[in-house]
């Protein structure tokens, strides 16, 4: 890949990499250098926490050596994927920077040792360890192990959720050099398209032929780009939508606290959080609201908006995302894939993304579906939101919707193939 525009400091000091190295090391850079507010929950420090962790460590290392895989009868698919994989008839195992109690783990004593001595490296926080001479052998020795384990094996399939972040991007090199089928199954809607990221992999498996379409606008193979049902975001029924004031919840506007376009540096201040929430304050008290629920991302500190936002109006939703969509009457909130789980949901959902000279907030573009050209309609001012609550079967358009998120039949066989080695389907 191309360096990343603007990224001067790691352009200046990787001259010297090749382009897989820059590659795979750029978003853990990025981490390092970028990732430090306390907005991120990981980030917050305490005794207490410290000790926890340190307990958590310990079981999860446990339960890591338990499920350890050391042989097996079946053919074999790694996946960290978010989605269940139940109809294929493998042995599926998770990765071995994975620390799972239910699932078995493709690892070895070996790995063990590797993984752990890198992830106490990524825990320094520190430029100066990404590019030693010491990180680099630990990712050379990374490589080998798996590419060792991969034909030990005869491992069918590599699946992960993004190949941006560091094990995932590293482990499809692997995959690569052994000859094993990598594919990056999409793990939420895409808020940005361009032909580096999501494009690393052998395959790229998306949720229907409308994000199909984007990628192949943007630079994707049609050919390496495979359609699966989504068990969840699919077939969407025209059912009634509800849409009233009497219980609104809105969604917060995180901001990624690590850089994660690969084409270009696009870093944001968390300030823009409570931006958003000024405009929408703003807009709900002229519709006569005087408190509005606020679900945070599940990455976000609720103590630091508790700490920030200018007054009470905003009272921080606390419950399961199930349990807060069902209590619901009408759901707000910036591009998001929970669109979808409202509208699973029975609940209006008003796209509140704010864009000035064709940027929004963050400085990026919105895309498709969320640019109001979709199966939603962009809702940015006092009127439109107003006429969306009033007209949700006007604002969710339900054939787009669902031909957004219709797949191609033979894909299924198709990838069923691919796995088991059939290259030539």
């Amino acid at each position: 890949m191309k360096k990343q525009i603007g990224n001067d400091y790691y352009n200046k000091i990787s001259d010297h990499f090749s382009e897989d190295t820059y590659d795979t090391l750029l978003y853990s850079y990025n981490d390092a250098m970028f990732n430090y507010s306390d907005h991120y929950l990981p980030n917050k420090k305490s005794v207490k926490k410290g000790i926890k962790k340190y307990l958590g460590e310990i079981v999860s290392y446990i339960f890591y050596l338990k499920k350890c895989m050391t042989k097996t009868n079946k053919q074999v698919i790694i996946s960290n994927a978010y989605v269940d994989l139940g109809f294929i008839e493998m042995d599926i195992l998770v990765p071995p920077w994975i620390y799972s109690t239910k699932r078995n783990i493709f690892s070895s004593w070996k790995m063990i040792s590797i993984v752990y001595k890198i992830k106490k490296e990524f825990d320094k926080k520190s430029i100066k360890v990404l590019v030693s001479e010491k990180f680099k052998f630990l990712i050379e020795d990374y490589e080998l192990e798996l590419t060792r384990m991969f034909a030990k094996f005869g491992v069918n399939a590599l699946i992960v959720p993004n190949d941006l972040s560091f094990f995932e991007n590293l482990s499809i090199k692997a995959a690569r050099k052994s000859e094993v089928p990598s594919f990056v199954y999409l793990h939420g809607m895409p808020a940005r398209y361009n032909c580096v990221d999501d494009n690393r992999a052998d395959y790229l498996i998306v949720w229907g032929n409308g994000i199909k379409k984007i990628y192949i606008e943007n630079g994707v193979v049609e050919e390496k780009i495979i359609t699966l049902k989504h068990p969840v975001y699919s077939d969407f029924n025209n059912l009634d939508l509800e849409s009233n004031l009497i219980n609104v919840l809105v969604l917060s506007k995180s901001v990624s606290w690590t850089p994660c376009i690969s084409t270009q540096m696009t870093y944001s201040d968390r300030s823009i959080s409570f931006s958003y929430l000024e405009y929408l304050k703003e807009i709900l008290k002229g519709l006569g609201l005087k408190k509005a629920s606020l679900r945070l991302h599940p990455s976000e500190d609720s103590d630091f908006y508790l700490r920030n936002m200018s007054d009470d109006f905003f009272v921080i939703d606390k419950l399961s995302k199930t349990e807060a969509l069902s209590k619901a009457t009408l759901v707000i909130g910036p591009t998001s894939t929970m669109v979808l789980d409202a509208v699973k949901s029975g609940k209006n959902y008003i796209l509140f993304d704010p864009v000035t000279d064709g940027l929004t907030l963050e400085g990026i573009e919105l895309v498709e579906p969320f640019d109001g050209n979709s199966f939603i309609q962009l809702s940015n001012s006092f009127d439109k939101i107003k006429y969306n609550i009033e007209n949700p079967f006007e604002n969710i358009n339900f054939e787009k919707l669902n031909s957004f998120f219709a797949v191609e039949k033979s894909d299924k066989e198709r990838f069923s193939n691919i796995v088991n080695h059939n290259r030539d389907s």
